[in-house]
């Protein structure tokens, strides 16, 4: 399962985690997806099916990413059970219009994408979810079969509540023509303080050495999760992790690169909105923390035309030797509106899907969490033709590692938290405070939150 307040999305990974669906990110090539749309199987015939029905889903990747793809797919082979897809952005705002959406009497969608733990947790918390135990048990979906049961979170009542459809694989992607011209090799295995020392090497001119996208990461909580995997920011005694010597490192990391002109101010990152594929793609970044959804950006030489390679490394680690995704994990967990009318029309798509559907997404970096997924096809889609702007061996390299996804099953009051956590930071990256006091404030901030979530 994915992060509280990590990679991304959602960015899903993602890949992603992700995811991380893309936040706040242009559309990619309507092209990207066509070649690989499945061939839907057609739902056998219901009380429920057998008078026709439609379905809102509504996901956070761009229709022509591949959503529209599948959903045209199905409709083809299944007519009395329509699927109309709505995109809305995964940030605070969209959302924001979503949860609206779920609790409305008109208009609400029947499935929807959600992007990470947090806003999972949340929208369970809040009845905005129905539990999906009687609906596979009535299908006959093979939850452990297809995707492992060990990757899906089950909530306190047990039972399950989504499940996820992208397995996303985080990455440090690179400027390949930017390192080449450093004198550097692709990194296999490195810590945070080897990806300073390379972000130093690679900053030059108007080309920083690295950059973030501040609405998905923070170098505090992705070094963090390097440390502790499960449940981050939760110490063993139950109180937060927010004065672990891991989220010292990364602010203290992050604000020295600040402070160098290694890569760009908070401050100026989130006034202008900047996203990873920008940045890496137009050479303003030479490297960046993400996860290979990025691929989608860097196939479309239409909105991001460039002549260069970009190689793909594993995350640098806290305790080297660690094997840590921070980028990657379990994501776009599809869950099925409480409110909906039509739960068992929601959840034959949702199993087809799963099972077939999401192949649509691999051109765009989305990884099938299907265990039955055709691996060689998916990493030869994911490269198409586009050999002279991806390198192959370090993708093929990066898709066969073995890593340990963080994960964040038992973790209360996540928003509250992750609301903390960004509050302090912000106020030490702007110079409002010190390291010292951010960690000290935000330890005991955190800590009485969960104290009071407890009674």
């Amino acid at each position: 399962m994915k992060k509280v307040f990590g990679m991304g999305a959602s960015i899903a990974l993602a890949v992603s985690v992700l995811v991380t669906g893309c936040s706040k990110t242009p559309e990619a090539s309507p092209s990207a997806a066509a070649s690989v749309a499945p061939a839907a199987t057609t739902a056998a015939p219901t009380p429920e099916t057998q008078k026709p029905v439609t379905l809102k889903f509504w996901g956070g990747v761009p229709p022509e990413s591949g959503p529209q793809d599948a959903v045209d797919a199905w409709n083809k082979a299944n007519p009395t059970i329509k699927v109309e897809y709505t995109r809305y952005v995964n940030d605070d705002p969209g959302n924001l219009k979503l949860e609206t959406a779920l609790l409305s009497n008109t208009d609400a969608p029947d499935i929807y994408m959600n992007y990470g733990d947090a806003y999972m947790t949340k929208r369970q918390a809040a009845g905005m979810a129905e539990p999906l135990d009687d609906l596979i048990a009535k299908a006959g979906f093979d939850v452990e079969g297809i995707i492992g049961a060990a990757n899906i979170k089950k909530f306190a009542d047990s039972k399950y509540y989504y499940l996820p459809a992208n397995k996303n694989v985080g990455a440090v992607l690179f400027n390949m023509k930017a390192l080449d011209a450093a004198g550097e090799k692709l990194p296999t295995a490195w810590t945070w303080d080897d990806f300073s020392a390379m972000a130093t090497k690679l900053n030059k001119g108007d080309m920083k050495g690295t950059m973030l996208d501040p609405a998905l990461s923070w170098f505090g909580d992705t070094v963090l999760q390097t440390a502790k995997a499960q449940d981050w920011v939760i110490a063993a005694d139950g109180t937060s992790n927010f004065n672990s010597p891991a989220v010292k490192k990364g602010l203290e990391m992050q604000k020295s690169l600040e402070d160098k002109g290694i890569m760009m101010k908070y401050s100026e990152a989130v006034a202008g909105k900047i996203t990873v594929q920008n940045e890496l793609l137009t050479s303003k970044a030479a490297m960046s923390a993400s996860a290979i959804y990025i691929i989608r950006y860097i196939k479309d030489i239409k909105s991001f035309p460039h002549d260069f390679k970009v190689g793909f490394a594993p995350y640098p680690q806290f305790t080297a030797g660690s094997n840590i995704n921070p980028g990657g994990g379990m994501g776009d967990y599809m869950s099925i509106n409480k409110n909906s009318k039509n739960k068992e029309a929601a959840f034959k798509f949702i199993s087809w899907y799963l099972q077939e559907g999401n192949m649509s997404m691999v051109p765009g970096g989305r990884i099938p969490t299907n265990k039955k997924a055709d691996a060689g096809k998916i990493a030869s889609i994911l490269i198409g033709d586009a050999k002279d702007l991806i390198d192959e061996a370090s993708l093929k390299a990066l898709l066969a590692g073995n890593y340990t996804f963080p994960t964040s099953y038992n973790v209360p009051v996540p928003t509250e938290l992750r609301a903390i956590f960004k509050d302090e930071m912000e106020k030490y990256l702007l110079g409002a405070q010190s390291i010292d006091k951010a960690i000290e404030t935000m330890k005991t901030r955190a800590d009485t939150t969960i104290k009071g979530a407890k009674k």
